[in-house]
């Protein structure tokens, strides 16, 4: 084998071996058949430390979702008020016009 074809070869090997390199490092790695993919925690690095850790277990803690996500629930989402008065909604669909009122009925399934 020429100086050549030794260089086109290697090229070749390196230019394949790129991508799996680079995919090393994500959380996702290919997996052939009907799977897809596979996840690998383990493969990803944090640059948290140890206490913003710990403080964000203990905050957790305090406000009950650490006990729901280990029992593998969701946590609810805060609930957040409304920006308008009932008057304000109120005063608002009344002061609409006929093709308003029935496109919010259509957008409702009315």
């Amino acid at each position: 084998m020429n100086k050549q074809a030794k260089l086109i070869l290697s090229l070749t090997a390196a230019a394949f071996l790129v991508p799996s390199a680079a995919m090393a490092s994500s959380l996702y790695h290919e997996a052939g058949g009907e799977i897809g993919a596979t996840t690998h925690p383990s493969h990803i690095s944090d640059d948290l430390m140890r206490g913003e850790v710990q403080r964000t277990v203990d905050a957790a803690r305090k406000d009950g979702s650490l006990a729901i996500l280990s029992r593998g629930g969701v946590v609810p989402a805060k609930p957040t008020g409304s920006a308008k008065t009932r008057e304000q909604v109120r005063n608002e669909y009344l002061s609409m016009t006929p093709q308003e009122k029935e496109r919010l009925n259509e957008l409702h399934g009315r």
